[in-house]
Parts: structure tokens; C-alpha cells; sequence
């Protein structure tokens, strides 16, 4: 597979091996790690010949999203997976098969009984596995949710259905967690179980693979200094690296080496990236990255650091991106501001309203925040706010009503009462203001 086309090559080539084997698989990564990308790689023509070549018998992967499912319920569950089997197979199961498939899948979406449900969707999978000839093999993408609200009789329905036709059928899910973190569980469930022995991390992107992406995006004239740049500020993640790429595109022509890091550096969007990976991460793993990045003579204890590189946090001992130690150093050293008053860290992306972080800003909104922050208790014309937040090109593009919406979105974060802001102030007919201090009254 080494000339394989399919993203994570090297993964994939384990995922198709332990399925060719007869075994299940679980893949986990955080949020953004391209887990999504793969597993509809997986269900890909090249894969399926892949797949078919190891196994020495033809097979069809079938990609099942579960964000598609219309609630989080075993109903929804068995009515997505019917209904994602039926759109993959369309015309090439048998004639009579397909009549059967799509009664069972009529059944499922009619009934207000759970047993009805379930005893449908085993009917349906029983037909399908003694009927089609082919191996099946779901990939159950976006299973977190589901699967940990799936009542323990569903689980072991999906069990006993693999066990009876282990020779034909298995599973690989996608989830962001292992499935017994994901239930709260210890050890593994019955279901859990089957991945035991082939549970797979997300690896980080490598330089070709990355370079792969970015031949795929619509960028300005990339050269080989830049293209390193990336390699060294994504660190291989592929969310970083779309963030990373889209301040480029942002810019005006991409700039020189130094001005382009530098601009990486600044922009909200891969700032925004490295809140969205802090966020899924737990109190311990936070502890850890904050010791690892500014009590460097400290040594991590072992399972800690294989725990984070296991996740894609760390790479060679280090945060596997600059931007993102950056950014775990600055949520480590804490924020200096008062007690009062509106506070930007332009390196970190974090905002601060007397004392208390906000959530996230736009890019639009942050770009105002930061041009009204820099000129702080000093009048900021609509012209200045144009050229700064969209740029000049859309000049005569951006009316008065679209400023001033801008604004309206931005008090409705910033400020205690946004109907009677104390910070942002409007000078009607000259411009806005970002008060240091509260206005008194």
C-alpha cells in the first residue's frame, strides 16, 4: 500500500489487515484529526479492492454516519445503519434481498416499539449476511453519542449478530474516546470487547501527506519555505493545518517566510483550532501539557507522555505544534488583566470581560475587537473598521448596516448588557470607541 492514495496510508493498511483477518476495529482521535476523512476512504473503490485482494473474497465497506441518525436512540441507530446499507448496496444485491432490506428498513421507521425495531434490524442483517454473498463490513463513523446512551441489550443484539457470522460481518467504529471511557466503563463491555486487540490512535499527518492537502487547496503560490512552514506549525494535524492555511489565503500574498509564520502566528483561525483541541481534553491531560511546556527540566512520568502522543498531543517528547505550545503556555501562565475592563491576548485568541473569559469570536469579531483594542479610548472611523476587518478591496462592498451588525454581535459577547454598553461605545456618525474603563452610569 505504500502507493496508495487512501489519507493515512499506514493505518489504513492496519485497519484493512486486522478486517481481512476477521477482526473488528476501533479507530479513536480527537475531534479534527481526520478520523471522518478516513473511514469514508475506507468505504472508497480502492480500499474495497484492497480489502478484497488480502481477504481472497469480495466485500463491500459500508460508511455509516452517524450524525445522520434523526436522534439518539437504538431506533435511530438501526434505522441509519439500514438505510446507509441500502443507499451502498442499491442495485447490487439480489432483486428479492433488496425488497426484503427495504421492508425491514419500513418497519424500523414505522414502529413506536423498541423490540420491533431491534427485531427488524436483526432480521435485516441476518438476511443480508446469509443472502448477499459478499463479506460486509460497517464503519460506524460519529459513534460517541450513540453509542454511549445505546441501552446494553442493543450492544449485545450487535454482538450476538457479529458472533453468529463472524465469518462474514465485522465492525469498525470512529469515536473520539475508547468505547468503555465513552460508557464509563473500566473494562470492556461485550461489544467493547471485539476491539480489544485492534484499537488504533489517529496518527499525525505526515510531511507527503500533508503536502498532498495542500496541493488540494485553493492557496496562493506556495514555495518550498512555506510548505516547511506549514510541516512545522501544523506539526501534522490536520484542523491546524486548515486554520494555518486559511490565514494564508487571508493574506494578501502569502508574504515572505518570516511575515508568513508571523501571520500564522496572529490569526484567530489556528488559535481557534488549538481552544477547540483544548477543550476535549480532560484536567489531567490539560495538567500534563501545562508541566510538559513550562517545566521543561520536569520529566513527564511514562504513561502520561504515551497517554498524550497516544492522543497526537506530542510528538518526539514535545507539543507536536509551536503554535499550539504557545498556546497551552499562555492557558498555563494565566491571564494578567484587572478586575475590570476588556483584556485581548493577541497571542492566544483568549478575551477577557472584567476578569471572565468569553467564548470564542468569530474571525470577523475578533479582527474588530483587536482594531478597536489597539486603539483603545481613541475613535475608530467605519472606514478604518472596513479596511481592517474585511480589507480594502471591500470597500464598496461593506455598508454602514453591515458595520454596525458587526458591532451588535460583538457587544452581545462583550458586554454585561449589551443595550447599554459600557465598552464599546457608538459616536453616531463618526464611529465606535472601546472605553479602557466602564463608562460611569
Amino acid at each position: 500500500m505504500s502507493k496508495s492514495k487512501i489519507p493515512f496510508s499506514s493505518l489504513a493498511e492496519r485497519v484493512l489487515a486486522s478486517l481481512a483477518a476477521g477482526r473488528c476495529v476501533s479507530i479513536i482521535g480527537l475531534s479534527n484529526m481526520g478520523k471522518s476523512t478516513l473511514m469514508r476512504a475506507l468505504a472508497g473503490e480502492e480500499a474495497q479492492q484492497l480489502y478484497s485482494k488480502a481477504r481472497n473474497s469480495s466485500g463491500f465497506l459500508i460508511y455509516v454516519d452517524c450524525n445522520r441518525a434523526v436522534d439518539i436512540s437504538p431506533q435511530a441507530f438501526y434505522e441509519v445503519v439500514l438505510r446507509s446499507v441500502l443507499e451502498r448496496l442499491a442495485d447490487q444485491s439480489p432483486p428479492d434481498l433488496a425488497a426484503a432490506m427495504r421492508e425491514h428498513h419500513q418497519e424500523i421507521t414505522a414502529t413506536d416499539s423498541t423490540f420491533s425495531a431491534s427485531l427488524a434490524f436483526n432480521l435485516a442483517l441476518t438476511d443480508l449476511c446469509e443472502q448477499l454473498g459478499h463479506d460486509i463490513c460497517l464503519l460506524i463513523d460519529e459513534f460517541d453519542e450513540i453509542y454511549a446512551e445505546l441501552e446494553e441489550r442493543t450492544l449485545l443484539n450487535l454482538r450476538a449478530l457479529r458472533d453468529r457470522f463472524s465469518g462474514c460481518m465485522a465492525y469498525v467504529t470512529a469515536t473520539e474516546r475508547s468505547l468503555p471511557l465513552l460508557r464509563n466503563q473500566k473494562v470492556e463491555d461485550e461489544f467493547a470487547e471485539l476491539f480489544s486487540r485492534t484499537t488504533y490512535h489517529m496518527p499525525l499527518l505526515t510531511e507527503a501527506e500533508i503536502d498532498t492537502i495542500l496541493d488540494t487547496l485553493t492557496l496562493p503560490k506556495i514555495s518550498q519555505a512555506q510548505r516547511r512552514i506549514f510541516h512545522q506549525l501544523s506539526g501534522g494535524h490536520p484542523g491546524l493545518l486548515l486554520a494555518v492555511s486559511q490565514a494564508l489565503a487571508m493574506s494578501a500574498s502569502g508574504g515572505g517566510k518570516d511575515d508568513f509564520a508571523a501571520l500564522a502566528r496572529r490569526a484567530p483561525g489556528p488559535r481557534t483550532e488549538c481552544l477547540k483541541i483544548w477543550n476535549q481534553l480532560n484536567s489531567d491531560e490539560q495538567a500534563a501539557l501545562t508541566t510538559l511546556v513550562l517545566e521543561a527540566e520536569s520529566k513527564l512520568p511514562a504513561p502520561q507522555l504515551q497517554r498524550l502522543e497516544k492522543l497526537g498531543l506530542v510528538q518526539g517528547g514535545n507539543p507536536f505544534s509551536p503554535i499550539f505550545a504557545e498556546f497551552v503556555a499562555r492557558r498555563g501562565r494565566g491571564p494578567e488583566v484587572g478586575k475590570r475592563g476588556v483584556h485581548l491576548d493577541s497571542d492566544s485568541g483568549d478575551v477577557w470581560v472584567d476578569g471572565v473569559r468569553i467564548p470564542v469570536l468569530t474571525d470577523l469579531e475578533f479582527r474588530l475587537l483587536q482594531q478597536l483594542f489597539e486603539r483603545r479610548d481613541k475613535l475608530t472611523d467605519k472606514y478604518r473598521i472596513v479596511t481592517s476587518v474585511w480589507g480594502e478591496d471591500y470597500l464598496g462592498e461593506v455598508d454602514d448596516a453591515r458595520v454596525e451588525k458587526l458591532v451588535s454581535r460583538l457587544r452581545s459577547k462583550i458586554e454585561p448588557d449589551p443595550a447599554n454598553p459600557i465598552y464599546l461605545i457608538t459616536q453616531r456618525g463618526r464611529g465606535y470607541k472601546l472605553l479602557s474603563k466602564p463608562r460611569e452610569g
